[in-house]
């Protein structure tokens, strides 16, 4: 047999939906049967859970048949196929088509760069959450314009919408959307969307904002100013400027101003920080003493130990439970001894907060928490000992989770049956269906998760006699959403235990023996011949179909370059990015040479912003591509100057982009990012003379021509 720890883990998820292809084919007849539409929709979204290839057809006809239904486009996201992009676009592009906030919500789930530029004209559109789908399904795509798009809804009228894409703008990280944020925190009226602004500029940590952090500690508003105390933290500024700036915060009335300025300065000003805290915990008030064991939790200081002692004792449950999180930061004997007594405290949220820290620490006494699973009557207090049970493997909790679920408990049913499957406790799974009840989706999908953890493969079989004998509408519907739910677990194969992996290795076994045999000397023209028709596959976007023939060229024939390029391109068109990264780096590996591999990794490495990688795959190529070849030096670049630039190496981004220019003038995003170069290195002249040249091309409405005409005003 195949080792089960070498086997690829989609292999398993393969191997899986075959033992599952009973109960998908009873849920595919379903659909074409005579029940009521809530059924058939129901029915569809387990298909797509689900995510066997062969059901998609299924799926694609009730997107036409009911187009007026939700479920067949959520259906169509959880497969994470390419394939019917063109229809979604199309739909969107139907003035009478229904549900485009779904339908955009799926194309970021898909991630196909073809979506990107009709998702970019839905911007602007009229419905408040298409444009929040947009913004973030362009957030997880990525690309060259994206940032500068996003820019464009800072102006929303709608200020949830702005406030989104400030979140998305700080997680994207991208220089390019300073200007903007900038200009916006200038013209900002409302104060809590300036804070918002500055928490946003925070995460770019760089000391050319420091003017407008400063404005913001002027402001009137205590939440700008917290957030400007806490962004001029994250400079890299000297420690007396540091402190000479901050230091009239002391004893600020907002507990937020005055922890941001404690933990900003607790290494520059130790003994005033010091005082300080020592006036926040004998305040009157609450939340001042829970703002200093926030403090306390992220600052290193001499007497912090005996500081989280007294707060821990405080009368105030919600001081009580930050300084639990403080305790963490304590030497570990010292950290346990703190929290073992708050395991007994008489507020639930103070005990779930203890629990929560023991199951952090390392060599916390297994025994507190054992004995508290005995008594313990609170339902999110029992989930987190249950995670701390599973975490250590405490096999000795197992009889007393198998006595709280004979008592058949309502909300906590779900975890205890999982903690059972986490633990191996096989006989006890077997014995408890019993007191499961009436057939209830939750319940009874976790209880087959658990036992598919210890290895029940039966499972498969009795979802799907369940499915053919039951009748009523009432008794299918619970049915059809736990082989729903039994098909979207088994897509994780990641979280399978090393039982069920052995379980399911056996399946793989066969499927890699049906490969092998491709690989016998008289079938290598049925490998050419296949390696057409995946070739044609590929062709028609039928993706998936396609990479099932690659994978067994592949398999065949290891060394076969331009098999796994198309596999790998067939990945990373399903959303494979893991594997087409692999199988593409080994390409560039084998053979540094092949463009297109190299051109295909380095789009992986831009969409999740993986500068350095992206530099180092393109710096190895270029040399291989010719000088006549505009379409790669186009990509490549373009590309490797954003790589440069997102690294701060702004003369190196300067010589790539002059020369992605050079093979296409018209590339106006270089040409902007170029300026920005020239801008950075303080080279004013140059950087004038390329805005001055967008300021006329780009078109009035553009955002990019906002930040030119910003970035001409500095200059």
């Amino acid at each position: 047999m195949t080792d089960f720890e070498q086997i690829e883990s989609f292999r398993y998820v393969k191997a899986a939906r075959r033992l599952l292809r009973p109960a998908t084919s009873r849920l595919e007849e379903l659909v074409q049967s005579d029940v009521s539409d809530e059924l058939k929709l129901e029915t569809i979204i387990s298909l797509g859970k689900i995510g066997d290839n062969q059901s998609l057809g299924t799926i694609t006809r009730a997107f036409d048949d009911y187009a007026d239904s939700i479920e067949p486009v959520t259906a169509i996201g959880h497969f994470m196929s390419s394939s019917p992009v063109a229809r979604l676009i199309e739909r969107l592009q139907d003035p009478d088509g229904q549900h485009k906030e779904e339908v955009v919500r799926v194309l970021g789930e898909i991630g196909d760069p073809m979506a990107a530029r009709p998702l970019m004209e839905l911007l602007h559109d009229e419905d408040r959450m298409v444009r929040y789908y947009s913004a973030r399904a362009l957030f997880k795509m990525g690309g060259r314009d994206v940032v500068q798009s996003l820019c464009g809804l800072l102006n929303d009228p709608d200020e949830w919408i702005v406030i989104n894409v400030l979140e998305i703008l700080s997680k994207l990280k991208d220089p390019e959307a300073v200007p903007a944020l900038v200009g916006q925190f200038e013209i900002a009226r409302d104060s809590r969307l300036k804070a918002i602004i500055i928490s946003s500029l925070a995460t770019f940590a760089e000391a050319r904002l420091l003017k407008t952090f400063e404005s913001g500690l002027d402001s009137f508003d205590p939440r700008i100013q917290a957030n400007s105390v806490e962004a001029i933290s994250y400079l890299k500024i000297p420690a007396l400027e540091m402190k000479r700036k901050l230091k009239k915060f002391y004893g600020h009335p907002n507990n937020r101003v005055r922890a941001n300025v404690c933990i900003a300065l607790a290494a520059a000003d130790p003994a005033a920080v010091s005082e300080e805290l020592k006036a926040m915990m004998a305040s009157s008030d609450a939340s001042t003493r829970r703002s200093a064991a926030y403090v306390l939790a992220r600052i290193n200081s001499d007497k912090r130990e005996e500081c989280i002692h007294e707060l821990l004792l405080d009368e105030n449950f919600g001081v009580r439970k930050m300084a639990l999180k403080a305790a963490l930061s304590l030497e570990g004997s010292v950290g346990v001894r703190e929290i073992r007594p708050l395991l007994s405290d008489e507020n639930q949220w103070v005990r779930k907060e203890a629990v929560e820290c023991a199951t952090r620490i390392e060599d916390f006494p297994d025994q507190d928490i054992l004995e508290m699973l005995k008594k313990e009557d609170c339902a999110p207090v029992i989930s987190c000992i249950l995670d701390y049970v599973v975490s250590r493997g405490l096999k000795e909790a197992v009889a007393n989770i198998f006595e709280r679920i004979r008592k058949e408990p309502e909300e906590e049913m779900p975890w205890l049956i999982a903690a059972l499957g986490h633990l191996g406790a096989r006989e006890e799974l077997l014995k408890i269906k019993k007191f499961l009840g009436a057939v209830r989706s939750e319940v009874f999908s976790e209880y087959y998760h658990a036992l598919l953890l210890n290895g029940e493969l039966a499972v498969f079989e009795e979802v799907s006699a369940a499915l053919n004998e039951k009748k009523r509408e009432n008794e299918l519907f619970s049915w059809v959403r736990i082989a729903g739910n039994l098909g979207s677990y088994m897509q994780k194969p990641e979280t399978f235990s090393n039982t069920l992996l052995k379980g399911l290795g056996e399946e793989v076994a066969r499927d890699m023996e049906g490969v092998a045999t491709m690989a016998a000397p008289d079938t290598a023209a049925a490998l050419v011949e296949a390696f057409s028709q995946a070739v044609e596959f590929f062709n028609n976007g039928d993706f998936a179909r396609a990479r099932e023939l690659l994978e067994k060229i592949v398999a065949a024939q290891s060394d076969n370059i331009e098999a796994r390029y198309y596999l790998a391109h067939c990945c990373y068109s399903l959303g494979d990015m893991k594997k087409a990264a692999a199988l593409l780096a080994h390409n560039v590996d084998d053979e540094p040479s092949h463009i297109n591999s190299a051109v295909l990794l380095g789009q992986i490495y831009f969409r999740k912003k993986e500068w350095e990688k992206l530099a180092e795959c393109y710096e190895r190529v270029q040399q291989y591509v010719n000088k006549d070849d505009k379409k790669s030096l186009i990509r490549i670049y373009g590309a490797l100057g954003l790589a440069y630039f997102n690294q701060k190496k702004y003369p190196q981004a300067i010589t790539a982009l002059s020369r992605g220019l050079q093979a296409n003038p018209r590339d106006l995003s270089s040409s902007y990012h170029l300026a920005l170069c020239y801008y950075a290195i303080e080279e004013g002249e140059k950087a004038r003379v390329i805005l001055e040249g967008l300021r006329k091309t780009l078109p009035p409405d553009s955002q990019v021509l906002k930040n030119v005409v910003e970035l001409l005003q500095r200059i």
